[in-house]
């Protein structure tokens, strides 16, 4: 039986004053390399529903402490999907 392998990416979301979020980051990591950019907050769940259709799934949140200053919180929300 073939061990399975698995590529990642990763959403980092930024919540200022108000609890909304202002900032959305997205990397996809692979042997070759980190590929980043930005999400705008009102292309959240559209890019979240491209996600999905690209096969990705929800492999865990967290909430990264301490956060950057002036950073209410951050959550780190890790997808994994079969190479």
């Amino acid at each position: 039986m073939a061990i399975q392998k698995w590529e990642y990416c990763k959403l980092t979301i930024d919540h200022f004053e108000g609890g909304r979020p202002q900032s959305v980051a997205y990397i996809q990591y692979s042997t070759s390399g980190a590929l980043q950019q930005s999400i705008a907050p009102t292309e959240f769940g559209q890019f979240l529903a491209q996600l999905g259709l690209e096969s990705w799934e929800l492999a865990g949140v967290s909430s990264d402490q301490p956060s950057p200053p002036g950073v209410l919180y951050r959550e780190s929300w890790v997808f994994k999907r079969p190479l």
